[in-house]
């Protein structure tokens, strides 16, 4: 594969852009912002729009579990546009991170009983992970009677049918467990985050019934999960980037100065040229990782990492630079700036640190 995507991928591009202009606009962001994230982005009428009438909930998942068969660089491109929307919904969370997860595990009885329902968008998963804090109080543990500890950040965990539940095990390794969304002793509570632009859960084990998921290296599946991970975060940070960056080319070109458009002064335009840098970076990343996954398998986790450190890193300096240079109007709570730029700064936490990553990059290429 190329850098460049083909004309079936920007046809799917544009078609998911058009699928969330007219079924997840702004005003029903800002109502997402607004009420119990709760309330909206589950089973709605976008949901219906990707799963039953477009197909998109089967994207990166293998046709005999239901899915469409599609590369990594499919499920890329929606969820850049996902990110360019900041569309709530367990699209993320069920498809991208819980679907891709099971991939990575050995239960291929687990995948048959429940890739097609995630693919037909019947089933809502999500990926409780082990928290990457070593402070963490207590970490979901396996024992004889169940699952008990907390995971503390769990996306759209209020809403799940069935979780995913990294746990450590008797000997202290990394195992995985399926929870019911509806078990006892499983309490679910919604978290208020800094963006409110995705739903956020905390959920607490007491005892609770579980199936443990095939596994034979704990630690590797971890890894291979987060990597797969970053490529899909990488991909959604992508798209709210390159929109922060066409937002403020918009501005500048229609903002009057002392007379003067503020895009035709100089100190303007090297900030903007710096976005653009920033911008195009993040782009041949995403899609370098995109092909190592679907063509170079021992690069992957290295492209990933890296993709998911430089624009954690520059959405979050793009976002910052947008506010600046929209000027007053950036900072008030009518405009979109402040909206990316919470999610900038939130996303660039959800995996880890970009450190964190770096350091895994280094790690693998032994430098």
């Amino acid at each position: 594969m190329a850098l460049i995507l083909t004309a079936e991928q920007q046809e799917l591009q544009a078609t998911t852009r058009k699928l969330l202009a007219d079924h997840s606009p702004g005003s029903r962001v800002r109502a997402f912002v607004d009420d119990s994230p709760d309330g909206v982005g589950g089973r709605d009428e976008l949901w219906h729009q990707l799963s039953e009438k477009t197909g998109l909930t089967g994207l990166g998942l293998p046709e005999e579990c239901g899915g469409t068969g599609s590369g990594n660089t499919e499920l890329a491109v929606v969820l850049e546009e996902f990110g360019r929307a900041l569309t709530p919904s367990p699209f993320f969370a069920s498809v991208a991170w819980a679907g891709q997860a099971l991939l990575v595990l050995d239960d291929e009885a687990a995948n048959r009983e429940l890739l097609p329902g995630i693919a037909a968008g019947t089933v809502l998963a999500s990926f409780a992970p082990l928290s990457t804090d070593p402070a963490a109080a207590s970490h979901p543990h396996a024992g004889r009677d169940g699952l008990t500890g907390t995971a503390p950040l769990v996306v759209d965990g209020l809403l799940a049918d069935q979780i995913v539940v990294e746990a450590l095990g008797g000997d202290g390794r990394t195992e995985y467990h399926l929870v019911d969304g509806a078990a006892a002793g499983l309490r679910r509570t919604a978290l208020i985050s800094t963006d409110r632009t995705r739903a956020i859960a905390r959920l607490d084990f007491d005892r609770v019934a579980s199936r443990r998921l095939a596994c034979r290296d704990g630690d590797a599946a971890r890894a291979a999960i987060t990597d797969r991970a970053a490529l899909a975060l990488a991909a959604e940070q992508l798209g709210g980037l390159l929109r922060c960056i066409e937002m403020t080319v918009e501005y500048a070109k229609m903002r009057v100065q002392f007379g003067r458009l503020i895009g035709s002064f100089q100190a303007v335009k090297h900030r903007l040229a710096d976005l653009h840098t920033a911008g195009e970076l993040a782009v041949s990343l995403v899609r370098d990782a995109c092909r190592a996954a679907d063509e170079e398998p021992d690069a992957f986790p290295v492209a990933a990492r890296a993709a998911l450190a430089h624009c954690s890193r520059a959405y979050a300096t793009i976002a910052r630079e947008a506010i600046q240079l929209h000027g007053g109007i950036g900072f008030t709570w009518e405009h979109d700036a402040h909206l990316f730029y919470k999610r900038a700064h939130s996303s660039r936490q959800l995996l880890g640190g970009p450190e964190q990553h770096e350091a895994v990059v280094a790690d693998r290429l032994a430098l």
